[in-house]
């Protein structure tokens, strides 16, 4: 009897210290989690601006040379395809948002049951991940990777962002691709986040992702009421604006993607944590 109360204390003090820590995991990731959230939102606006001005551009009347190497990103048969779509002639991109550890429920188990059927049926693909449970998952399912980054959860500026998407504008711009993804989870609220994916290159007027459904959405609606017989004066060129925007808005997209991944990671390790 004795032995027996002794074991029974010692399994309570494990169960006490588990949730001691399961505790203080939670307050970490809801602390972590309201930082995200408020630097998501922020980045939403200009975001959806952002957006704004492709659309406009997208849908205006965009004349290019046949050689301009910027007409890949804006031109108008190419826009507006699903980002899911399979076309095994295509060299594709694509990049997977993750997480670098675990502990955080369903948030990478989801990304990757989407990322794996692409692969599958899209064997041209680069593969380019962002986060160690991302790299190593794919990497046991036997994908090769092409660059593999650890993710920044608590990103105000964040260097992969800039490397990774150079590295696909010019592989875009030169043809050496023929479309740009990302898999990543778009922050909803706190119980509820949505793995997707979509598409970055080239401009899709379809495709316009991390501005979330409630908080932008009346900002991209007041721009779509906005005099569409406007006449745009280019400076210093038509060709060096676009080019210049290609780039600097596919940053901005991928950095969004980013929040929006971290956003979600801490919300889901918050409640894993909690539950």
């Amino acid at each position: 009897m004795p032995a027996n109360t002794k074991e029974v204390k010692q399994r309570l003090n494990s169960i006490n210290n588990t949730r001691k820590i399961t505790k203080a995991m939670e307050l970490v990731a809801a602390a972590k989690m309201r930082k995200s959230v408020e630097a998501t939102l922020r980045t939403r606006n200009y975001h959806a601006f952002a957006w704004g001005i492709v659309d406009r551009l997208i849908n205006s009347q965009l004349w290019f040379d046949s050689i301009s190497p910027v007409k890949r990103f804006f031109e108008p048969n190419r826009v507006g395809g699903q980002a899911g779509e399979s076309n095994t002639q295509e060299h594709t991109t694509l990049i997977v948002f993750t997480s670098n550890r675990g502990l955080c429920g369903a948030f990478n188990s989801n990304i990757i049951k989407l990322a794996a059927p692409y692969l599958k049926e899209n064997k041209n693909t680069e593969l380019i991940t962002i986060g160690n449970r991302g790299a190593s998952t794919l990497t046991a399912l036997g994908k090769e990777i092409k660059l593999a980054y650890q993710k920044n959860d608590t990103a105000i500026e964040d260097s992969s962002v800039r490397e990774i998407i150079d590295h696909v504008y010019y592989k875009f711009k030169n043809g050496e691709t023929d479309k740009v993804l990302v898999a990543y989870t778009d922050y909803k609220s706190a119980i509820s986040q949505n793995a997707v994916l979509k598409q970055l290159y080239p401009f899709s007027r379809t495709q316009q992702f991390g501005l979330g459904q409630n908080d932008t959405s009346r900002k991209m609606e007041d721009m779509k009421q906005a005099p569409k017989n406007l006449e745009y004066l280019y400076e210093p060129n038509k060709y060096d604006l676009l080019e210049y925007l290609a780039l600097r808005i596919g940053q901005a997209e991928l950095y969004q993607a980013l929040l929006e991944s971290n956003a979600s990671e801490h919300s889901s390790r918050m409640v894993a944590m909690k539950n």
